[in-house]
């Protein structure tokens, strides 16, 4: 009989495949990676794998809840220093710049939009994409209405408006510098102008 296995013991296993198929989606991509792949670089048995995980699909999905959980952690650690909500914001976009001008930074970004992308025509791809939009608007609109609440913002429009436009620029930013880098793209331009138009809309003169 195999000895039992704690739940931290689990959670510390599954915490591990997902740690090695995020080395292996930033390496490859998502479309090249496969299971056998991943089983390699946890070095654990295919079989331990699928205690965990049916499909490479699964432990992708899997590593973007978990990077969700570690960003909300992220904002909260920011917000527990009692910064300005602006200064919260700002070190964020700070940090997506950093991944998005260094390739060697291990962003999982370019295989999100690789899993995204390629996958629209799935209808279960799309409405887990759809889903994260959402969430994603709700997060952000949160932070804002909380620098409202802290009237350290007069916005001259509606909180989810702001968000949606954002989430807009952002998109277009990232898109296009994976697809032509941030040299040709003039990513670093970019981001400062987004941050630059937030502020107006937040900090109105």
């Amino acid at each position: 009989m195999s000895p039992k296995i704690s739940d931290d013991q689990k959670e510390q296993r599954r915490r591990k495949i997902l740690e090695a198929a995020k080395l292996v989606f930033i390496d490859k991509g998502y479309e090249p990676a496969t299971l056998k792949d991943i089983v390699e670089e946890a070095g654990m048995s295919r079989g331990w794998i699928y205690l965990y995980f049916q499909t490479k699909e699964e432990i992708f999905e899997a590593l973007l809840d978990l990077q969700d959980s570690e960003y909300e952690r992220y904002i909260d650690a920011l917000l527990s220093e009692k910064l300005l909500i602006w200064d919260v914001i700002s070190t964020t976009f700070s940090q997506q710049k950093k991944e998005l001008l260094s390739p060697e930074s291990g962003s999982l970004t370019p295989a999100f939009y690789e899993y995204f992308l390629t996958g629209w025509r799935d209808e279960q791809r799309r409405s887990l994409l759809m889903k994260r939009y959402e969430n994603g608007i709700a997060r952000f609109a949160r932070l804002l209405q909380l620098g409202v609440d802290q009237q350290e913002f007069a916005p001259i429009l509606p909180i989810e408006d702001i968000a949606r436009i954002i989430a807009s620029f952002q998109e277009g930013i990232m898109t296009h510098t994976l697809a032509v880098g941030p040299e040709q793209s003039h990513t670093e331009i970019q981001l400062a102008s987004m941050v630059n138009y937030l502020n107006q809309l937040l900090y109105p003169k």
